[in-house]
């Protein structure tokens, strides 16, 4: 794994990473890795072959989500559950499902489907970090996405957002998955006794991002700080020990030329991608360069084929949503649109919610 790299949302909040998948993987690495990877802020799922982050690029492989980067990392080597039996490692997996469930649901409704929070943090925090013009449609699609997800636990939605004055259910959901990891800790140092494991990181990832923000209704924050202090000093004791020597180059970093961005470098995407067999006429080098295997070929083609189709939906998208309009001879006195809207399209929700079993 020595020269890995890991592709995340960048930072935000004092956090490493905006995204609790991305945190937990950061707070896994850091566990079993001391720094044999770089960190890459790309911030663009786009650049995954399933379209999610995070992404670890080790060698030949490319792997993209948590539990599968996690379930690579175990099979070369870097197992911080190794010291678990064969019950524990049961318990974990059910214990990482409760949390993948009900504090990923809580998250979102917190920041997504809470208007203010949307509004006045949430929005903000992914645009400082999305480029153009990703950080005026993303949001909002994310927004959209979440809402669909957390309406089952009651409210009405509302010009976007969803209204939860009189709604318990997605609190008591929350803090019944408080109570549950506070039992599991105890007076350990972490979940299984002195020393952290895939859990820790996991539940980690969620706690933080719903304990260290500064948001308009910090309601889970509050559940947190008032009835669970125990793991509110866990979440201290896992950002000290995860975060203490994360790699230099944690800092916002070029992406590798691989997955070129054609929004963010359209010249170097159209370079890597029409142009990389190619020599260049000032290079003075005389390696040649290896020929691409019939999967790379495979690959490199579909990826044109993507990009290709993703602008021209992006394109579409614009012009039909009113966020670019095309003026006609016949003239008008007034163009509408604006840079922030939901849309009417279908939002898939790729958020992968393992089994309660």
């Amino acid at each position: 794994m020595p020269n890995a790299e890991l592709y995340i949302y960048g930072g935000a909040f004092g956090l490493p990473s905006i995204d609790p998948q991305c945190l937990a993987l950061i707070s896994y690495l850091s566990i079993v890795s001391h720094q044999e990877y770089t960190i890459v802020e790309s911030n663009d799922p786009g650049i995954s072959p399933t379209g999610e982050l995070p992404m670890l690029h080790d060698g030949k492989n490319w792997i993209a989500g948590t539990n599968r980067i996690i379930a690579y990392l175990s099979k070369t080597g870097y197992n911080a559950n190794e010291d678990l039996s064969t019950e524990d490692l049961a318990k974990s997996v059910a214990y990482s499902s409760l949390v993948d469930e009900s504090l990923q649901d809580s998250l979102l409704f917190s920041w997504f489907a809470d208007d203010d929070n949307f509004l006045g943090t949430t929005r903000k925090a992914y645009s400082n970090l999305l480029s153009i013009p990703a950080r005026y449609i993303q949001p909002m699609q994310m927004r959209k996405a979440a809402v669909q997800r957390v309406q089952k636990y009651g409210g009405k939605v509302e010009s976007g957002s969803l209204t939860h004055a009189e709604n318990t259910r997605i609190y008591d959901l929350a803090r019944d998955c408080y109570r549950v990891l506070d039992r599991k800790l105890g007076e350990n140092d972490f979940l299984f006794g002195v020393k952290p494991t895939s859990l820790d990181a996991k539940a980690f990832g969620y706690l933080a991002l719903q304990l260290y923000p500064e948001i308009p209704n910090p309601r889970f924050q509050m559940i947190l700080t008032s009835q669970f202090p125990r793991l509110v000093a866990y979440c201290d004791r896992c950002k000290d020990e995860f975060f203490a020597n994360l790699p230099d180059s944690a800092l916002p970093s070029e992406a590798s030329p691989f997955f070129s961005n054609p929004i963010s470098s359209p010249k170097e995407w159209f370079k890597n991608t029409f142009l990389s067999g190619s020599k260049s006429a000032s290079s003075t080098t005389t390696t040649e360069k290896p020929k691409k295997t019939q999967e790379e070929r495979d690959f490199d083609l579909k990826r044109i084929y993507a990009v290709t189709f993703g602008l021209v939906a992006m394109v579409a998208y614009v012009i039909i949503n009113g966020i670019v309009v095309i003026g006609t001879d016949e003239g008008e006195e007034e163009e509408q649109g604006g840079y922030f809207m939901a849309g009417d399209d279908d939002v898939d929700d790729d958020i992968h919610v393992p089994s309660d079993d």
